[in-house]
C-alpha cells in the first residue's frame, strides 16, 4: 500500500510525492500509517476526531489537527526550534482520503496557510 501526501501552503509551495507505507497498525478507532520521507521516520495517526502527524529525524514536528480548534505544533531542527499553534480551517475524511486546511500562528500572526491531502492508495 502506498501513501500520496500533497501540499500547497500561501507562499505557492507545492509538494506532492508517493511513499510505500511500511506498516498500519489498527487499534480500536485508530489507525496509524508509518512511512519515511526525506527527513525522517513518519507517522500519521488517523482517529475519530483528529488527525495527528510526527516526524523523527533531520526534522522533528507533532501536529494534531482538530477541526475549528487551535492545537500547539513543534518544529525542531539541529539549527532552529519553534513552537507554534496550528488552526484547523477544514478535516475531511473520505474514502481514503484526509483534506485539511489550516494556519501555523506564531503568536497572533498567521505564518503560513496550508492545504494538505493525504491519500491511502492500494498497489
Amino acid at each position: 500500500m502506498k501513501i500520496k501526501i500533497k501540499s500547497l501552503d500561501k507562499f505557492k509551495e507545492n509538494y506532492e510525492k508517493l511513499f510505500e507505507l511500511e506498516k498500519i497498525i489498527i487499534v480500536d478507532e485508530k489507525k496509524e500509517y508509518h512511512y519515511k520521507d526525506e527527513y525522517g521516520k513518519c507517522k500519521i495517526v488517523d482517529k475519530i476526531d483528529s488527525i495527528e502527524i510526527y516526524r523523527h529525524g533531520e526534522i522533528n514536528f507533532k501536529q494534531i489537527f482538530k477541526k475549528d480548534k487551535n492545537t500547539s505544533f513543534t518544529f525542531i531542527t539541529t539549527k532552529f526550534r519553534g513552537k507554534y499553534e496550528i488552526f484547523t480551517k477544514k478535516f475531511e475524511k473520505e474514502n481514503g482520503k484526509i483534506i485539511l486546511e489550516y494556519d501555523i500562528i506564531d503568536g497572533n500572526e498567521v505564518i503560513n496557510s496550508i492545504n494538505l491531502e493525504i491519500q491511502m492508495l492500494d498497489n
